[in-house]
């Protein structure tokens, strides 16, 4: 489906800097250094930390740097190649984006979920029905006529079928701890298997295990 040829296959970052990390849900100082290489390849990458660890901001980096630039301390230029081909943070944001309804452009919206679905569609010329993408995504039919605050525990499946059309390859989720990942239930394991199954690359940054129930 991609216009201009190109299937991003794997992603290697390393960086050196302060990030300011932002969702609905929380707020964090992160960081991240050149020691570190972040490897990220077609599925789902699971970054398993704390909220402070490293995961969130590389997530952040590669979705929202081009939209929210002073929220980054960069001492370095980040080193990014895209297979195995150097690519700038601003030519990667075309096929990135920032899974959260609030601060990413493509979301912050308050049309249905429906029209921002069919206008991808026709700016990408692609051989989707709007209502092809609904039952790709799995989504209630009701609910794919509200806007995207308005779905409850279907909004990552909304922004994923929203994000598609409009072309972008690299789903980089915000930090969500372990319960709050749980809470939406069989919604997220459903949505990854679908990334997955169309070979996208997914960035999930995921709170450990309850060390008191382990």
């Amino acid at each position: 489906m991609w216009g201009n040829g190109m299937k991003i296959e794997s992603i290697n970052v390393r960086n050196d800097g302060y990030v300011h990390c932002k969702s609905g849900f929380y707020h964090s100082q992160d960081s991240t250094d050149y020691k570190t290489e972040y490897i990220f390849t077609t599925g789902i990458n699971w970054l398993i930390g704390e909220i402070d660890s490293g995961c969130w901001a590389v997530s952040y980096l590669l979705s929202m740097y081009k939209w929210r630039p002073k929220d980054f301390i960069l001492f370095e230029k980040p080193e990014i190649t895209v297979n195995d081909t150097v690519m700038s943070l601003e030519e990667l944001s075309k096929y990135t984006c920032y899974m959260e309804e609030k601060i990413y452009p493509l979301y912050s919206t308050k049309q249905p979920i429906e029209k921002l679905v069919m206008h991808g569609i026709k700016k990408n010329k692609l051989d989707y029905s709007p209502e092809e993408i609904r039952d790709l995504f799995h989504m209630d039919s009701e609910r794919f006529t509200r806007p995207i605050k308005a779905v409850g525990h279907e909004i990552f499946r909304a922004m994923a079928a929203i994000g598609y059309v409009h072309n972008k390859q690299v789903f980089c989720f915000p930090w969500l701890s372990k319960k709050r990942y749980d809470a939406y239930q069989l919604h997220m394991p459903d949505l990854m298997n679908i990334l997955e199954s169309l070979k996208m690359i997914v960035i999930v940054p995921r709170g450990q295990e309850d060390r008191n129930n382990s």
